[in-house]
């Protein structure tokens, strides 16, 4: 990556080392362009969760609150286990021997009309109510939690604030908020944005940092196999999202590109083959390291003031098979999970534009790749079609043509701007390689860490039919640019162009599954082979 060796970021050796952290943000951001890095604290280790009364202690103290109200234990129903002990009873009864003499500590359990709990709107005006009066806040489980919590202390900060109970973000909220994290599942644990069910459709919206995350890696560890590997699999976006970021950055598009969190991530995937291996076998190290790195992640998200550096093509394939289940009452599937098995397909799909593309080449469709008003009507049936059948009543088309006619409209402005890539497109060719990790690289990644590797060993499978509709058409529903509209603005992503996408996918995931069984037949590479060697 251009410049990296010599960032700050890209030599720090933890990214939980807050101060650290700050310092080497500073230093790569002199025109104050990134988010402030509001979260105070993180706590990781093998007994991070003897801590949590402590740290809720040092909010109340630091946040200087006068009130007595009470500290609210908000999670789910789903049983969570360390050591043979329940962690949210321990947690609850380590808040009440702390406070119990001077503050109610209340439990609030979240169930939703799903068989899963959601991030929906029923969910996020239960947690407002029952956080409304809280002097702090302690949300012990998963991505979904943690996203409702953020949320609802936000919203309930904002009206404590006379801002408004409807307000989606206030600044920290005014409530301090310690997330327990039980899996190293998401890294939107440490992040200042929240994932919303609305529609049918998941989006991302502001909501707050939280003030301390206390990530107990012996709970981690025993947390089910699944919502590890779907952490790792999450991991492997920045090994392809930050290319869309820049590619839509070039065309014009997207104004928040940044070499700050750009250069935390190099930071962050350095070593990754060393312990990939070591989240398949539940050990502990590898787990801890996993944690980091989601939590480096997160942070890189919040600071840069958008998901879109984490989050291209892979995250939009995810989203569409979320609203397929959704839409035909199926659970919805872990999302990191979906992400590692795109991240395969959008990094093919980068070596597809980059083997089909010439500018300079007779042929390009120079007029065509620029639609007018007209032509992007035209374009609205197509987009109605590709939802139809998830909701026939067309509102789910409708809300994706809004984000996708908008896109168009903002890519045709930009002419001159594309234009001018084209011209210097071998140095930006250049540039957006050096973002990238070969598909074959990553589908090994995948296979040694155990995560599902192909659309069909997601939970729930997904079929060869519905893999080819996410894929197909995943640009259709969101606003932000990706590789995927260059190549169908170029008429490169027909039906025969994304199946060579996807075939080279599938082949490279077989050839990971063939030589790791090969290293455990004999070979002398023992059981990392296949791990991903990811040094750009």
């Amino acid at each position: 990556m251009p410049g990296s060796s010599m960032s700050p970021l890209a030599a720090l050796p933890d990214p939980t080392d807050l101060a650290a952290l700050r310092e080497a943000l500073a230093a790569e951001d002199p025109d104050h362009r990134l988010v402030p890095l509001d979260l105070d604290r993180v706590v990781i280790g093998p007994h991070a969760v003897d801590a949590v009364a402590d740290v809720v202690a040092a909010q109340l103290a630091r946040t200087g609150r006068p009130d007595s109200g009470p500290v609210v234990v908000l999670v789910d129903t789903t049983p969570i286990r360390r050591a043979g002990t329940d962690l949210k009873a321990l947690v609850e009864d380590q808040l009440q021997a702390r406070f119990g003499g001077e503050r109610e500590v209340r439990r609030v359990v979240l169930r939703g009309h799903h068989p899963t709990l959601h991030v929906d709107d029923e969910a996020l005006d239960t947690a407002t109510d029952a956080t409304a009066d809280a002097s702090a806040v302690v949300s012990v489980g998963g991505g979904t939690i943690t996203d409702i919590a953020k949320v609802a202390t936000g919203r309930s900060g904002a009206a404590r604030a006379g801002t408004g109970a409807a307000q989606e973000t206030a600044g920290q909220g005014g409530i301090p908020l310690v997330v327990v994290q039980t899996a190293a599942s998401v890294d939107g644990y440490t992040d200042n944005v929240s994932v919303v069910l609305r529609d049918g459709v998941k989006r991302t919206i502001p909501s707050r940092w939280p003030d301390v995350v206390v990530a107990d890696v012996a709970t981690i560890a025993e947390a089910p196999e699944q919502l590890n590997t779907a952490g790792y699999g999450e991991v492997l976006s920045m090994f392809t999202a930050p290319a869309d970021w820049y590619l839509a950055s070039a065309f014009g598009l997207d104004a928040s590109f940044h070499t700050a969190p750009r250069n935390l991530l190099v930071a962050l995937g350095r070593g990754l083959e060393d312990w990939s291996p070591g989240v398949a076998q539940r050990d502990p190290a590898a787990v801890e390291q996993l944690t980091r790195v989601l939590v480096g992640r997160g942070i890189a998200t919040g600071v840069a003031g958008t998901t879109a550096c984490l989050s291209g093509v892979e995250h939009v394939v995810s989203h569409m098979l979320d609203m397929h289940h959704g839409a035909h009452g199926l659970p919805i599937g872990l999302h990191g999970a979906q992400v590692g098995v795109a991240s395969v397909v959008a990094a093919a799909a980068w070596e597809h534009l980059f083997t089909t593309f010439d500018p300079a080449a007779p042929g390009v469709p120079t007029d065509a790749l620029f639609p007018g008003t007209e032509a992007v009507q035209r374009r609205k049936p197509a987009v109605l079609a590709a939802f139809a059948e998830l909701d026939p009543a067309g509102r789910l088309g409708e809300e994706c043509w809004r984000d996708y006619s908008d896109k168009l409209n903002r890519w045709t402005a930009a002419r001159r701007s594309a234009e001018a890539v084209f011209a210097d497109w071998d140095r930006h060719r250049a540039q957006i390689r050096e973002l990238l990790v070969d598909f074959r690289t990553l589908a090994a990644g995948l296979v040694a860490a155990g995560a599902p590797a192909r659309f069909a060993e997601l939970d729930p499978s997904v079929d060869d039919a519905t893999a080819r509709w996410a894929v197909g058409h995943c640009h259709l529903m969101r606003n932000r640019f990706t590789v995927v509209d260059l190549l169908d603005l170029l008429g490169r992503w027909t039906p025969d162009d994304r199946a060579a996408v996807m075939a080279a996918a599938a082949a490279a995931v077989d050839s990971a599954h063939d030589s790791t069984h090969d290293s455990t037949h004999g070979s002398t590479h023992g059981s990392t082979h296949g791990a991903p060697a990811v040094a750009r």
